[in-house]
């Protein structure tokens, strides 16, 4: 009888876990009773409740999961909106965040693969102006106390193109003063290096016409596209532009003085033959800025069929510039008429 009994609980329990019970025998009052009084099919039919309670949220939960999945999956791919990436830092988090940083039609229209144009200038062959705006130092501003300058390069319609970061130590920087070395690193707005020019230590006074500025403008970092040379002169600044086999291919002509109020100062770009081709003004900024900071704003013009690689050169020539004549020292104007 037990034998049969136990045989007749385990069909049942089989039945109902794959709820086919309504196909099973029909039990006899006397076997009910004896399962109802019986405490191990009791805990039988409650162990198999909660397993089938679980069973249903663990389904639940990995289907939900999975969508989960998909969604994080597809959202981290996801390109950023170029009218998002509003600054430097929001491209540098959404990098490190995974982001593919996105090209708008735009940017997809820039040319690329220009025959004699470094990769990161293509933007260049496009323009025929670039305003530079040097960022304000707080810390310079009010102790005089010499930090790194840094640049933001925009188009005429003041959109951002390049950022420069000069680099140096803190001695050179306040003990040489506007005559120290630096390197001015040029990046676009995906971080990568397209320009590195290189400063060395060198006198700019009349006195020493055997030791005067040069920069070297490379790009990419490691390849030469032309220098700057500084001619000895009394009166006035002038400079060399040389292209990447050293040949003179400009100058540059400065005032007599370059100090001046409520007005712009211009350095001529000239040809060979004399002509003025563009220019490297000096914008007046307004009164706090000039009297409390060497924060200045340089607007640069050129023809728009010239040579991508001598565009990148007088860039380099601005920075060079605005460290001879504009660069303060502890906050105090040291420029002279000429070059005294």
């Amino acid at each position: 009888m037990c034998e049969s009994r136990s045989g007749k609980n385990l069909y049942a329990s089989t039945v109902e876990l794959h709820g086919s019970a309504a196909a099973a025998p029909k039990k006899t009052h006397n076997e009910s009773s004896a399962n109802n009084n019986g405490i191990g099919g009791v805990g039988a039919n409650v162990l198999r409740i909660i397993w089938h309670s679980l069973y249903e949220k663990y389904e639940y939960l990995r289907r939900r999961s999975g969508s989960l999945k998909l969604v994080v999956v597809r959202e981290t791919n996801k390109p950023l909106a170029k009218k998002f990436r509003r600054s430097l830092c929001l491209n540098k988090s959404a990098k490190k965040k995974g982001y593919a940083f996105f090209l708008s039609d735009e940017d997809k229209s820039m040319p690329a693969g220009i025959p004699n144009c470094p990769r990161g200038l293509e933007y260049l062959t496009m323009v025929d102006q670039l305003l530079v705006k040097q960022k304000v130092e707080l810390l310079e501003a009010f102790t005089g106390f010499e930090t790194n300058n840094k640049f933001s390069i925009k188009n005429a319609l003041g959109q951002k193109v390049y950022f420069a970061v000069e680099e140096n130590d803190c001695c050179t920087r306040n003990i040489c003063g506007p005559s120290r070395p630096f390197d001015m690193k040029v990046f676009d707005n995906y971080r990568n290096e397209v320009i590195h020019m290189n400063r060395p230590l060198a006198c700019s006074a009349c006195c020493f016409p055997c030791c005067l500025q040069t920069m070297e403008v490379s790009s990419p970092p490691g390849c030469v596209v032309g220098t700057i040379e500084q001619e000895w002169s009394i009166c006035s600044p002038s400079f060399r532009i040389k292209n990447h086999i050293g040949d003179t291919v400009l100058r540059i002509e400065g005032p007599f003085c370059t100090f001046t109020m409520c007005g712009d100062v211009q350095f001529n770009i000239v040809s060979l033959t004399g002509e003025s081709v563009g220019k490297i003004s000096k914008q007046w900024s307004g009164l706090a800025r000039e009297l409390f900071t060497d924060a200045d704003f340089f607007g640069i013009t050129f023809p728009l069929d010239l040579d991508v690689r001598i565009k990148a050169v007088l860039l380099g020539a601005t920075f060079l510039i605005d460290a001879m004549f504009f660069e303060k020292q502890a906050n105090r104007e040291t420029d002279r008429p000429g070059m005294f």
